[in-house]
Parts: structure tokens; sequence; C-alpha cells
């Protein structure tokens, strides 16, 4: 804050005096550095725009203020002046922080620092002060000159700037969606509970908890109804008491610490409740939906004793959980890390298959209802393990379950087939198409379909040498607009679309109305008992007359006994696939295997 001196209120008293000398001696030092004209008014002028000036005795009693200290402190010159200058303390300061300040001066030094006064009116103010000792001709002390600058606007930003901070930081540890405690919050938790607890040896438990519904509702419903899920589920976990700490990790899973170390069946009934609590209906704006959710459970220290560990293992309860059907909690135990090393193993096994070639292609023949057709293929994948033999895609499913896994397997059967269909075609072999099983890794770009017309381009081989077989699955969740356009793209290019499995999922009519469909293939676990089964007599039946109804040819799998071929037969399907004519066999018996293999009868 700035104060203007009034001339006029100057004292005619020594303490007035010294301040005219010292302000003489400040006009000198401007006038050799400046164009300002040197004389004392300007001086006192220029220094009374700027500063707030205050001269006390040794006792602190006011001898002379400026304008600008009545301006900035509410008070009158006469209200001032013989004044204690305690009267202007704010409180903020303490006992040791004057002592410090005099302790200074009184020797005879300059003391520099931050003082908070209150005005008249209550209020309080901050001046960055300058205290000068005067020292008379003994070199004693007999009065301090005091110059201050106003400051409060600076201390309030500050005040800001920490509040700031303060609720940046608060902000930083919660999640803006449920308010609850974020990751980063729950992991630092968790790590200072681990700390404490081993001091301790106490035991606690810690949930993983993913919601079941909530990929449908959001899909269904739109975000904001997703949205309005997690709000609803964060509050009933909030409400869980004062010993549970709730965080939402991220998406749609939750973590949860109970740290009143209850018996872990105490612990397995208190997480039954949190499930309850969820499957209660919840209103997402004009309708009523019941969601379920799926929890993991870890105990510490018995199944990790840092905060990695037990996550992981946690996170493996819970991975357990889902597979076993949803809607329920699981403890983890040792046999979960077993399994999930195996597949992980399983995983770097597959990568340095593929990098060391060790995949190939064995095809099974389809042949046709009439003896005399060209017999297609279905090229199947097998993986030739250095320590366990052939094994066929059962032996290594999970590797199925990695989408980037998927992705690399499906474009390596891309390539090896194309590569062996023109190895038959220089072999003079009269096949009709080569069938190749697709995933929905397969179109999570266009890498997959574009590559498959260049190697059409490269090889000559033409697009209607093909077929590409896919099942239901693949036309669920947020891909299946990618599967519809890059199976649009194959069928107009003149490759043919087959419902592989059909008859084992759930919208079947709906995607032949719907989608590129040319072949239906017809599973063979309705094939298997179909001798003895009326009922799966009738399905195949009924599949075949609606099929060709619509345009479209049936394949029946697992075709393995003569009396199967004779009923199917007589159902007229197109295609039979399997053991009674021949298993897959590697493209150096294929040949000899067609030659040798048995064929229908005309």
């Amino acid at each position: 804050m700035t104060i203007l001196t009034q001339r006029a209120a100057l004292p005619a008293d020594r303490n007035a005096t010294d301040l005219s000398c010292l302000l003489e001696s400040m006009a000198s030092a401007l006038h050799a550095v400046s164009h300002f004209r040197p004389e004392e008014d300007f001086i006192r002028y220029a220094l009374d725009s700027s500063a707030i000036v205050a001269v006390t005795d040794v006792q602190g009693t006011i001898t002379y203020v400026n304008g600008k200290f009545c301006e900035i402190s509410g008070y009158t010159p006469a209200e001032l002046i013989g004044s204690n200058h305690r009267m202007l303390r704010s409180g903020l300061h303490d006992t040791d922080f004057f002592r410090a300040l005099y302790r200074t001066i009184a020797k005879g030094g300059v003391w520099h620092g931050e003082i908070c006064n209150r005005r008249k009116d209550g209020s309080l103010y901050w001046v960055d002060t300058t205290v000068v000792p005067h020292l008379n001709p003994q070199g004693k002390v007999d009065s301090y000159t005091s110059i201050r600058f106003d400051i409060t606007a600076r201390k309030q930003l500050e005040v800001d700037l920490r509040a700031s901070k303060q609720r940046l930081k608060r902000l930083a540890d919660l999640d803006p969606l449920t308010g609850l405690p974020n990751r980063r919050r729950f992991q630092a938790h968790l790590e200072m509970l681990i700390a404490g607890f081993a001091a301790t040896g106490e035991e606690f438990h810690l949930a993983m908890l993913d919601l079941d519904t909530f990929k449908e509702i959001n899909d269904s419903f739109g975000h904001h109804a997703g949205d309005e899920l997690l709000r609803t589920v964060a509050a009933r976990l909030g409400a869980l008491g004062e010993h549970a700490f709730i965080s939402r990790l991220g998406g749609d899973e939750f973590g949860i610490v109970l740290t009143d170390t209850p018996p872990t069946a105490a612990a397995a009934g208190f997480f039954e409740a949190v499930l309850n609590d969820i499957r209660q209906p919840i209103s997402l704006g004009a309708t009523t939906r019941r969601c379920s959710a799926s929890l993991g459970i870890a105990r510490f220290p018995r199944d990790g004793d840092d905060a990695e560990s037990l996550l992981k293992a946690a996170d493996l309860a819970l991975y357990q959980a889902k597979s076993l059907g949803r809607d329920r909690c699981e403890l983890f135990h040792p046999a979960l890390r077993d399994a999930a090393e195996q597949r992980s193993e399983l995983l770097r096994d597959i990568e340095n298959g593929l990098r060391l070639d060790m995949f190939e292609l064995h095809y099974q023949p389809i042949v046709p209802a009439r003896g005399d057709g060209p017999v297609s293929l279905e090229a199947l994948m097998r993986w030739r393990h250095p320590q366990r033999g052939l094994l066929a895609p059962g032996d290594f499913d999970y590797g199925f379950s990695d989408p980037g896994i998927r992705a690399a397997l499906g474009l390596f059967m891309l390539e090896r087939a194309f590569k062996d269909v023109a190895a038959f075609a220089g072999q003079g072999m009269a096949l009709c198409r080569v069938a190749v099983n697709l995933t929905n890794s397969d179109f999570r770009s266009d890498v997959f379909v574009d590559r498959f017309l260049e190697l059409c381009a490269e090889t000559g081989l033409e697009p209607q040498r093909f077929c590409v077989e896919v099942t239901e699955g693949m036309f669920l969740g947020l891909n299946q607009k990618r599967v519809h356009d890059g199976l649009r793209r194959l069928h107009d290019a003149g490759v043919e679309i087959a419902l592989d499995d059909f008859g084992t999922g759930y919208a079947s009519l709906t995607h032949l109305r719907h989608l590129p469909i040319d072949r239906l293939k017809i599973d063979r676990s309705f094939v298997a008992n179909m001798a003895a089964s009326r009922e799966d007599r009738a399905i195949i039946r009924g599949v075949v007359d609606i099929a060709h109804n619509l345009g479209k040819r049936v394949t029946v799998e697992g075709v393995e006994t003569a009396e199967h071929l004779a009923l199917l037969s007589q159902m007229d399907c197109d295609h039979f696939q399997g053991w009674f004519f021949s298993k897959a066999v590697a493209p150096a018996r294929l040949a000899q295997t067609l030659r040798t293999m048995r064929r229908v009868r005309a």
C-alpha cells in the first residue's frame, strides 16, 4: 500500500528533523542517478507516494506517521501519535517474533520482515517492513523509523495459492465421477496399511470388485446411464462403514480394504453382503435395472506382503469369480497364481513359436453331397511344440483369449493358407474353396482385410477360392461394426462367408437376415447324438430348410459314421465334414488323402 506524506503534519521535534535529514540524504542520492529535481519536497513526495512511514521512540510510542500510515491503518494522526505501536498488533505473531525483532533493533541493527497489523475496523493487513534504528551522537538508539510497503494483496494471493494447491491435491486423490478415492490414493493408502500392519503382525482383507453388467448398460442406454450406475454403486459401497476403505480404481472396477481384521469367514460374509447390496434395483433415468458384480479377495500378509503382490492376488481371485459365472466372490488361493504363471508362460511360448515358425496348417476335407463335385478344405492350426509334440488349438486355447496373440495367429494363418493353396494349385489339385477361421481380433483394424486382398493380387489366387468362417460371438460387443464392415468387403470381393457353430448362439436368425452369410455350418453337437435323438434330427432338418429357403448352403460338421451320413443325406444337406471322410492332415499328405478318402455316393 502507498501513503501520501503530509508535510504540514510533520511535528517540529527532533524525530521530524532526523526524518528530514534522512529525506535530504535520499534526495542527494536520487539526484545523482535520476533526472528528477533534487528539491526536498519532491523527495518527500516520492517517498510518501510509495511507502508507509512511522517513527517511534525506544518505548514504542509513535511520534510521527505519514499519510499512507493513516490511510492503511484507518486511524487519524491524532489517534496514532502518542499511542504505543502495540495498538496495531494483529495477534498473528507470537512473543518470540517481537522479542527477536526488538533484540535486533535495540542493538542498532536494521530489521526486515513481514508483519501483519490490525486496522481500526478490525481487519488485517500485511506490510513488508524495514525498521531502522537512529543512533544519537553517543552511539545509543534513541528512535526507530519504520518504512513499510503494503503486501496484503500478495499475501492473500499466497493464501489462495496454498488453498488451491491443497484443493488440487485433494482432487488429485479423488475420482471426479464418484467422489471416491482414486487409484493413486488407494495405492498410497494400501502401502501405508501394509507398513503399519506388517509391524503389528495383524491381517486385513483386500477385495477387487468389477461390475458384471456395466458394459451392457453402457452400450444399451449410453454413457450417461453408465455414469449414473457407477455413482449409485459408489454410494452403496461408501455406506459400508468406517472399517472399509473404498476406491474407484478405474472403469467399472472398485477396490475395498477391510481393516477391522475379522476372521476370513466373517470377511467373506461382509463381501457377500456387498454383492447383495449391488444386486438391488438401480434407477437409470426412466428405467430400473438390476446389476451384479464379481469380487476377488486377498489377505495380507498370507496372499501377498507388498502392495503389488496383494493386488495381483486379488485380481486373480476376481478373474476366477468371473470365469465361474460372475455375480460371486472368490478367495485367492495359490493354485490361481500357478495357473496364471502357466498362462503367462504359454503366451511367451506362442510368441516364440510364431517367431521360430513352429505353427502350421492342417487341412480337413469338406465333401459335397454330390460325390463328383470338387472338395473344399478347412484350414486348422497346429503347433509343433518342441517338447509336447503336435498340438491342436484346444491344447493352447488360452492363447486365443489374448487379443494380440489372436491377431498374430490370424495373420499367420492367412499368410500360410495363401502359400499352401498356391502350392496345391501347382500340384494340380482340384479344390473348390479353402476356409480359414477368423476372430474379432482380425477386424481390430483394416490390416487383415487389406492383407487378404494384397495376397490375392500378389499370388494371383482369386478371392472366390476362399471362405472365411466366423462365429456369432464376433457380432457382439463394441467391435461389431468393424466385423460387419470387414466381412462386407470380403464378401463383395467374392469371398464366401460361413457362419460356424450354428445353433449354439443366441441370435442366429437375425444374423442370417442382416449379414452377408453364404453358408451355415451346423455344430457337431447336434450330430453326435442324432441317431438316438429325435430333437437333434428335427433341429438339423429345420436349419437346413430355413437355410435353403434363404438361399444359403449348409455344411454339417462331426460326421463320423455311415449312419450319420445316411440320415443327413436324407435331409438334403449340401456338404459334410468329419472323421468319416478324413481327419485334418498336413499339406504333404493331402493329395494322398484326397485320392483314398471315402466319398459320398451320388
